[in-house]
């Protein structure tokens, strides 16, 4: 089909509310290794903050949760890289870590995470400025 259809007219579309800022319970539903565009990897990982866990007010939220990346780890084996890892791995509750990580044990893994908001292109984004312990 060509034509798209929307139940109103997009002159009047105004973005959506970010999740307030604050502290969430988050879940790991995803976590990947990517190439940024200087050639440094970098864990992508993809939080989920349930709808149970919005603050009453907040009616804009996905009623399936909200997911939110964090690519704030680089995965280049330096020593300040190292270091990061094992402070996010502690902070999710990995039990026990060696020198592999197993990105697919990551997942169902949760946190708290500090929530903030930034612009980008005009409109106000929740991001995780910080991952902390459960």
């Amino acid at each position: 089909m060509s034509i798209l259809s929307y139940s109103t007219d997009l002159s009047t579309a105004e973005p959506p509310a970010p999740l307030p800022a604050g502290p969430y319970p988050a879940e790991i539903v995803s976590a990947t290794e990517r190439t940024g565009g200087s050639g440094s990897k970098y864990l992508n990982v993809i939080f989920r903050i349930s709808p149970s866990s919005y603050p009453a007010d907040f009616t804009d939220g996905d009623p399936d949760g909200v997911e939110i990346h964090y690519n704030r780890i680089q995965t280049d084996d330096t020593g300040r890289n190292r270091f990061r890892m094992r402070q996010f791995l502690e902070r999710i509750g990995v039990p026990t870590m060696g020198n592999r990580v197993d990105l697919n044990s990551l997942m169902g893994m949760t946190a708290t995470v500090e929530i903030t908001h930034q612009e980008y292109e005009g409109e106000q984004r929740a991001q995780i400025a910080r991952v902390l312990a459960p």
